[in-house]
């Protein structure tokens, strides 16, 4: 797949991809994506398969094009570099919001998705995304940065990753807790990270 992003721009292009994209969680809701062909997914979305090929290479690279339009749709935003251990956290607890809002706007997808096999490669990318807005909120402190090394990936992987199968646990689990009850518990989680970066600006080390 080429130059997605700014395909995608183009109201008509969204509008193709986005009748796509409803054709395939309706039809994975049917059979597993690896049973489906193009022309089932053309033929439900009422989208010419001339007009799929001239975007996508198979079904594959469609699907992966849906995962990376739907992340482009969580929109993390980025951290002042003057930024206190309590805008962290601030910051971090938006973006577990933003994390839960997204999978809830979008939970027929990540339902469907959910019991693919292809779910791993939707997860890995939400949890990269997730990561690389922990790693810019401490490289933007450039004393953070220069201290914690390679403990900086290890921290935002471990937590990302949590993260995201929280979140979708939380969001494939019919009345396990409330959101109320999963924020207070990520709450904590975040302040356990938090307190970890703010060691390294006292100059400790752990």
């Amino acid at each position: 797949m080429t130059e997605t992003k700014n395909k995608v721009t183009d109201i008509r292009v969204r509008r193709t991809y986005d009748q796509l994209t409803d054709a395939l969680i309706k039809l994975l809701a049917q059979k597993s994506f690896d049973d489906l062909t193009v022309l089932e997914i053309c033929n439900q979305a009422n989208v010419h398969r001339a007009t799929f090929y001239k975007h996508f290479v198979d079904k594959h690279d469609f699907l992966n094009c849906c995962f990376k339009m739907k992340l482009a749709e969580l929109e993390l935003e980025k951290t002042d570099k003057d930024f206190s251990i309590e805008q962290m956290n601030e910051n971090c607890m938006k973006m577990i919001k933003k994390v839960i809002s997204f999978i809830e706007d979008n939970k027929d997808f990540v339902f469907c998705v959910s019991f693919e096999h292809y779910s791993s490669s939707f997860s890995n990318s939400l949890s990269d995304a997730i990561a690389d807005f922990i790693i810019e909120q401490i490289r933007s402190k450039a004393s953070f940065s220069e201290k914690l090394g390679y403990n900086l990936q290890l921290m935002a992987y471990y937590y990302s990753g949590a993260i995201v199968s929280l979140v979708r646990w939380w969001s494939t689990s019919e009345n396990v807790c409330s959101k109320r009850m999963f924020l207070e518990f990520a709450k904590r989680k975040i302040d356990d990270l938090c307190n970890y970066f703010a060691s390294f600006s006292d100059g400790e080390q752990s």
